[in-house]
């Protein structure tokens, strides 16, 4: 029988089978192209936050989704950018190199004070790449239904009995699931910046990663909303986000 999971995997695997053969992956850019948004006053925030966008989109969603209209009605002091961190730049493994020197390290000669990530699905994944390989870099990062890999590595630690439990670790990049959990399972919450994490409760494409990785986590830093994988979903979990942000 095949589920309503089956399908959107196989939909989502399809759609990164037909970029990758037709060769329409957009080709990385150097530096990244970058939208920025600042508040009303023109004048600039003490902090940044950068949003990363997910497969489907490109970086103008946070705009037309209400995400900037958001943050700027709570007068949060945050100027926010939104690099256009496509496809492309994971399949090429630069994402973590062109955030570092075409966003993160500029903001830092600017004089931001702290500096926040904001992942969506596959920006989730971004976020954590670049925390794993430059921990010192970030003060924050918040998830909304970050995509953590295939099913295959989430049967494999269920079936270690978790994440604490699972045992077949690497530090191949070549084999960026395994590394990805690696680091998930052995980072610690003192010395690596601090990640909140919402995803939907009905999410079947990222139906494993997130309660996994929740398992690592705080408590208080994790939360689920009602809803699938969809730009909505995503909206209503960084609304929530933005309470964190409000105590920044």
């Amino acid at each position: 029988m095949v589920t309503a999971f089956d399908k959107s995997r196989r939909y989502f695997t399809g759609v990164l089978a037909a970029l990758l053969l037709t060769g329409c992956v957009a080709a990385p850019t150097v530096p990244i192209a970058s939208l920025s948004y600042q508040s009303d006053s023109s004048q600039r925030q003490r902090n940044l936050l950068v949003l990363l966008r997910g497969i489907g989109d490109d970086n103008t969603v946070f705009d037309k989704e209400g995400i900037i209209h958001e943050i700027h009605n709570r007068q949060l002091p945050f100027d926010i950018i939104a690099p256009d961190t496509h496809f492309g730049y994971y399949q090429s493994k630069t994402i973590e190199d062109r955030l570092k020197h075409d966003i993160i390290d500029p903001a830092r000669r600017q004089g931001y004070e702290q500096i926040w990530l904001a992942g969506f699905s596959m920006g989730g994944l971004g976020s954590l790449l670049y925390v794993r390989r430059y921990p010192d870099d970030i003060d924050g990062v918040l998830l909304s239904s970050p995509f953590l890999g295939r099913q295959s590595i989430h049967r494999e630690i269920h079936r270690a009995g978790g994440v604490a439990a699972w045992s077949a670790t690497s530090d191949d990049p070549q084999d960026w699931e395994r590394m990805l959990w690696s680091w998930i399972k052995n980072h610690n919450p003192a010395t690596t910046p601090p990640i909140w994490l919402g995803y939907g409760d009905s999410d079947i494409l990222t139906a494993d990663g997130p309660p996994l990785l929740a398992s690592v986590l705080p408590a208080e830093r994790v939360f689920t909303v009602p809803g699938n994988h969809t730009a909505a979903t995503f909206k209503a979990i960084f609304l929530r986000h933005l309470d964190t942000l409000a105590r920044q």
